[in-house]
């Protein structure tokens, strides 16, 4: 709601500046002959400024100088264009049906005919407002939302005579006379005001797709998705620009609109593109999904769907989906509990071979088809055991030490989303993991404990300990207070999930 009291004020400032500016000019008596001519240069001052305001603040709110100068130079040529086109229309239709000396005439003819005529100049300077962001949805947008606009202008303005018009005439000791200064005034304010606002919720209620910044520079910005192609990047013309991560590229991704759907595509990035935690070359997006560029999350939504059921830990190793998939596309399953996964398995959305859920058993975990083998504990080490809902449970048990050697290079976590998003951080040792803990760099992440959760390798794992964390320690989608993880597994610290490999 932000942007739209932001566009109620702007267009209301603007309007109140266009009576400052030329209500000095206005002729004194009515009626005068230089009265249609005065009216006509205040009608295009007054779309021009509108026009100005609200279009400089919608590139102002998509972000980056070159949006902000075009939208509020094409806004001012637009408005003035625009704003005097209207009222010439809306003069001839109010003339026509009323006759040439409506306003003069007095009685119930003149607010209608009033409220005619800026029907017409706020349908066309809304419209104009939509031209310059050389949209065509969001002419049609301006143009509702313009026309009702006027409407409201149009019935302030003679509401505002009949309760100002007799004070003011008492107070110049007259019995007639020209009394429409404030009504300019108020009309004006409301006009602009009224556009701003409408032109604002049109847009919001017409809307079908639109991304929401979740993670970077002003989070809860919003942009809406209203072409067939949509770029995202740090470049000044793309139409979701990022800035200030050197790691988004100038074009970094694109989506597509195809028919009912939309289509994340990479564009050839160094750092490449995220979808739910998964790096993609082009994927469906789906209500709900989060794409990672740089340091920045964006949450893709649609209009009229239902929230995401789960998160995409459940999902793991598929670039899809979070909150569905489109019809037709494959339906990806979580893995299966105890059913240890091929060694290599193939990501749908890019076509390469990537590390797997399970590349093999976790402690306790037979293979699939055989029994459940009763491991002699290891000193000092947990094991997993099967929990009364089949869940796995950590414990800890002491024995006889095992002399199995860990991998020669140790352990890397892969960051797979957030800022961290393709960082690469090596567990050679026992490390501590938390905002205040200098072996990955997670001071930005408010879900974060201090000292959230400790690595130590040991074997063919990691061991996963958390440390008394505010939201939890997760390996592979379930919440842990102990448990080992093996390469391919995912490791969720705070908002940022990592995956296990070998150096």
């Amino acid at each position: 709601m932000g942007t739209l009291l932001l566009k109620f004020l702007v267009g209301g400032l603007a309007g109140l500046l266009c009576w400052v500016l030329c209500e000095p000019s206005a002729p004194k008596s009515f009626p005068h002959p230089d009265f249609a001519r005065w009216s006509s240069v205040f009608v295009m001052v007054l779309g021009a400024l509108t026009g100005f305001a609200i279009g400089g603040l919608d590139g102002l709110t998509r972000g980056g100088k070159r949006h902000t100068a075009m939208g509020a130079g094409l806004g001012l040529f637009m408005g003035a264009v625009g704003a005097t086109l209207g009222y010439g229309v809306g003069s001839m239709v109010a003339t026509a049906a009323f006759g040439s000396g409506v306003f003069a005439m007095g009685g119930l003819a003149v607010p209608v005919a009033r409220v005619v005529a800026f029907v017409f100049t706020g349908a066309f300077l809304g419209a104009a407002i939509g031209l310059s962001a050389l949209n065509v949805k969001k002419v049609i947008q301006g143009a509702i939302g313009g026309a009702i606009g006027g409407a409201i202008g149009g019935l302030t303005f003679d509401l505002v005579a009949v309760v100002f018009g007799p004070a003011i005439l008492t107070a110049r000791g007259q019995s007639e006379g020209e009394v429409g200064s404030p009504s300019r005034a108020i009309t004006a304010i409301a006009l602009g005001a009224a556009i701003g606002l409408f032109i604002g919720l049109v847009e919001r209620f017409t809307r079908s797709a639109w991304l929401r910044l979740q993670l970077g520079r002003n989070e809860g910005k919003e942009w809406s998705i209203d072409t067939a192609q949509t770029f995202i990047g740090r470049s000044e013309g793309a139409h979701v620009p990022l800035f200030g991560d050197p790691n988004v590229a100038p074009i970094h991704a694109s989506i597509q609109r195809q028919g009912g759907q939309y289509v994340l595509v990479d564009g050839g990035s160094p750092m490449g593109t995220g979808l739910n935690g998964q790096r993609i070359q082009s994927a469906y997006l789906t209500h709900g999904s989060q794409i990672q560029i740089g340091g920045f999350v964006l949450q893709f939504l649609m209009k009229n769907q239902a929230a995401p059921a789960r998160g995409p830990e459940a999902y793991a190793g598929q670039a899809y989906p979070y909150g569905g998939v489109p019809q037709g596309a494959p339906v990806p399953q979580p893995a299966p509990a105890a059913a240890a996964m091929p060694t290599q398995m193939q990501n749908p959305a890019m076509g390469y071979p990537q590390a797997p859920m399970h590349a093999q058993p976790m402690p306790g975990q037979p293979m699939a088809g055989q029994p459940m083998p009763h491991p002699s504990p290891m000193a000092g080490m947990p094991t997993q055991a099967m929990g009364p809902q089949g869940g796995m449970q950590p414990t800890m048990a002491y024995g006889a030490p095992m002399q199995a050697p860990a991998p020669s290079g140790g352990f890397v976590l892969l960051a797979t989303d957030g800022p961290l998003l393709g960082q690469r951080f090596p567990v050679s040792g026992a490390m501590d993991v938390g905002r205040e803990c200098p072996s990955i760099p997670m001071s930005f992440d408010g879900n974060a404990s201090r000292r959230h959760a400790s690595l130590v390798p040991a074997f063919s794992n990691l061991v996963v300990n958390d440390l008394g964390s505010t939201n939890g320690t997760y390996v592979n989608g379930q919440r842990v207070q102990q448990a080992t993880a093996g390469p391919g597994d995912l490791v969720k610290i705070g908002s940022t999930t990592f995956r296990v490999e070998t150096a």
